[in-house]
Formats: C-alpha cells, sequence, structure tokens
C-alpha cells in the first residue's frame, strides 16, 4: 500500500478493504500496452473483485467484462459494461441463466459440454436471437500453480476433450442460430512461468487447423487469464515476453482475433485490508498476534495455503520478531502464517496485502460474521464504496 493512505485509516472501524484506483489504472494501462501487438480484446474476469467502484473503474480504462453467472452479468450492467462487451462463460447454465442473457443482448457465450451447446442453440431458437459460441477444450497441461487453480489439468472438470472434436463438429454444423465461431483455452490461474502460456498455443494452432478443416470458420482465440501477481517475496514476476510473442504468432499465422481474460493482475495488487490486532498469546514461546480479519474476510490462506504480506503501519525501529498472526474465526484453518513484524499491542493497525481479488467475492458470513466496508483511494482522497453489513442483514432473507 502507498505510504501516503495509512494517515487516512486511523479512524476507520477495522476490518476493511481499501482498493487503490491509481494501481488499478497503471495495471489495465500496463496489461494493454503488453498485448497491443498482438492487439488483443481485454475481457476483465468480475469474478476476480465486483465491487461496482472497482468495475466502473476498469471499464472506464477499455475492458469489456466476462461473466459466470446471471448475478455477475446484473452487476456488470450496473457497472455500466454495454452487452456487447460482455463475454458469458461457465462449465455449465440452466435455461433461466441463458434466458437471462438473452433478454439482456448478451451475444457471446462458451460451452464445456456437448448438452451445453445444444441448450444454448435451443434458448436462441425460442427467442429468435443469433449468438456466437466459443467452444472450451481442455489442452491437458498442468501449468505449475496450486492444483485448485489448475484448470486446463487433464483430469480437471473444465472443457472438452480432444476426442470429442469430431461430435463437435457435428453437432454445431446443425445449428441455426448458434454459430460456433471460436475456441476458448483458459488453462489456470496465478501462474508465474511463461512455458504453459506458450504450449498451449501449439496446441491451440492445431485446433483451429482441425475445425477450418471441417468448415466451421474459427475467427477468434479466447486464450483466458491467469497471469500471476507476486505474493511471496521470494517470488519473481511473471515474464510476459515469451507469451506476447507466441499469442502474436497466432494471431499472424491463424488471422484470429486474441480475446483475454485477466482478473487477478488487473486488481489482485490494488488491494488491501485493513485490521487491528485484537489479542495477543504466546505458542511454544513464539508471539501469536490474534487480528480482527479472517478467513471470512480472505479465504485463500485456508483455501490455497495462499501467502499474503503483512505489515504494520507504525514506521517502528523496534527489532522484528518472527511470528504467528492468525484470524479470530472457530477454525484451526484461520491462519495467515508466519511474519517478521515488531512487538505489537492490542489496537496496533496491521495491512494484509494483495487482497485486490478473490477475497471479497469469495468472503462469507461464517461465524455470524458481517461483511466489511469497502474504500476507493483516488487522488489523495478516502471514499467509502461499501458499507458495512448490519446484523439485520444476516436474516433478511429469512421467514420466521
Amino acid at each position: 500500500m502507498r505510504r501516503k493512505i495509512y494517515k487516512y485509516i486511523k479512524g476507520i472501524g477495522s476490518p476493511f478493504y481499501i482498493y487503490d484506483k491509481q494501481s488499478i489504472q497503471e495495471n489495465t494501462a500496463r496489461l494493454k500496452k503488453y498485448f497491443a501487438s498482438c492487439d488483443a480484446a481485454m475481457y476483465y474476469a468480475v469474478k476476480a473483485n465486483t465491487s461496482i467502484a472497482v468495475l466502473h473503474t476498469v471499464m472506464q480504462n477499455g475492458f469489456g467484462a466476462e461473466v459466470v453467472s446471471p448475478g455477475e452479468l446484473y452487476i456488470a450492467r450496473k457497472a455500466g459494461f454495454k452487452p456487447g462487451s460482455i463475454l458469458y462463460n461457465n462449465i455449465a447454465r440452466r435455461e433461466e441463466d441463458i434466458m437471462y442473457a438473452l433478454r439482456n443482448n448478451v451475444r457471446s457465450f462458451n460451452f464445456e459440454a456437448l448438452d451445453q451447446a445444444e441448450i444454448l442453440e435451443s434458448c436462441a431458437r425460442r427467442v429468435g436471437k443469433k449468438i456466437e459460441l466459443f467452444a472450451r477444450i481442455n489442452p491437458g497441461i498442468f501449468p505449475e500453480t496450486h492444483p485448485h487453480l489448475s484448470t486446463g489439468a487433464p483430469s480437471s472438470k473444465f472443457g472438452l476433450e480432444r476426442s470429442q472434436f469430431d461430435s463437435i463438429v457435428k453437432l454445431v454444423s446443425r445449428f441455426r442460430y448458434a454459430k460456433m465461431i471460436g475456441i476458448h483455452s483458459h488453462i489456470g490461474s496465478q501462474i508465474l512461468t511463461p512455458t504453459p502460456f506458450v504450449r498451449n498455443i501449439r496446441t491451440v494452432r492445431s485446433w483451429i487447423d482441425f475445425f477450418r478443416k471441417h468448415d466451421i470458420s474459427i475467427r477468434a482465440v479466447n486464450l483466458g487469464g491467469g497471469f500471476g501477481i507476486v505474493y511471496h517475496p521470494k517470488e519473481s514476476p511473471l515474464d510476459y515476453r515469451p507469451i506476447i510473442r507466441a499469442y502474436k504468432g497466432l494471431a499472424r499465422t491463424h488471422g484470429v482475433k486474441i480475446m483475454l481474460e485477466p482478473g487477478r493482475s488487473v486488481v489482485g495488487n490494488a488491494g488491501f485490508i485493513v485490521t487491528r490486532v485484537i489479542s495477543v498469546k504466546k505458542r511454544r514461546g513464539r508471539p501469536l498476534y490474534i487480528i480482527d480479519a479472517g478467513m471470512t474476510e480472505n479465504p485463500r490462506p485456508a483455501l490455497y495455503q495462499a501467502y499474503h504480506h503483512i505489515d504494520a503501519t507504525t514506521r517502528s525501529r523496534c527489532d522484528r520478531h518472527r511470528v504467528r498472526v492468525a484470524g479470530p474465526l472457530c477454525e484451526n484453518s484461520d491462519e495467515f502464517g508466519i511474519y517478521s513484524l515488531p512487538e505489537l499491542k492490542c489496537g496496533d493497525l496491521l495491512v494484509i496485502h494483495n487482497c485486490g481479488a478473490y477475497t471479497r467475492t469469495m468472503a462469507s458470513n461464517y461465524n455470524g460474521r458481517l461483511l466489511p466496508s469497502e474504500y476507493l483511494f483516488e487522488r489523495d482522497n478516502l471514499v467509502i464504496i461499501r458499507n458495512a453489513q448490519n446484523f439485520h442483514s444476516l436474516i433478511q432473507n429469512e421467514v420466521y
């Protein structure tokens, strides 16, 4: 977090999220610059962070939106994204999900199973609207990330298999309203080496050749996102150069439009959780700090054993010690890890870094916890963009 933000946060009740608008703008500009040489169309993966203020910032910087549910579509429309700039991708949908999207004039969908292609054609025919389809294909690549984030691995539930290509051709060739115009291949998330991205392009080339040989005109290739960010000080940033060369080469040799769906790389490092120490104890001689943010505000450490750097907000000259930091929930998995921090006392503020992606969207009310407030830092102003939940909201949809 930029140090100048610290002076604004002392009087705010914790925990809460902060997003740095300038960082989001810098991230979007950097990605657009990286992939300008292959004229890539950018669609922000809404699942990473669904804040209206965050979405609006991303949209203002020239991105479309990639949604995976009617709820995300609703939020994206509220944030100002136009239907023509929205992709609706998901592993499986119900009829009512598709009909909601069609009523909102969404025209671009992926399909990850033959039955999903059929239901898309059926719904489009029912309302008399033409739509465009992307076949999501599993490339069988394990991209050196956490197993839960490896959507391109052979055992992953995502995508169609190569053995189904003939069936895909036979099926989509008889469609009248849903036209297959592209291939979708998203290999995973939080990838910090370019090798899997480059390997995937070699495979995608053969897929394009196959479908074109069978009279299906592939005009676009959606290569997803997956670009990792640095969470741990020992990690090295992703080298985009081989990826850019591979994507540019594909666009040139096969004449396809490249589409990308970055999420984490847009907002991950732009978000922070501010939290307070609420209890101090020791375990086996090591200080253990209990803070008022936990797995309900950031479930990534519990789900993926993910590391999030934690800093004290004061410029303490005290010696630093190896300490444990844990959340307040009634779960052993509610731990952030071991950190080097100065001696702290109850009430001291800490900042958890890289909390812009997959934190507020995966947050929960477990243990009766209230979802925290959120703030946007813009031009030396800290603006509230979501009020904290109140107790009534925990039961407002109950019938009793």
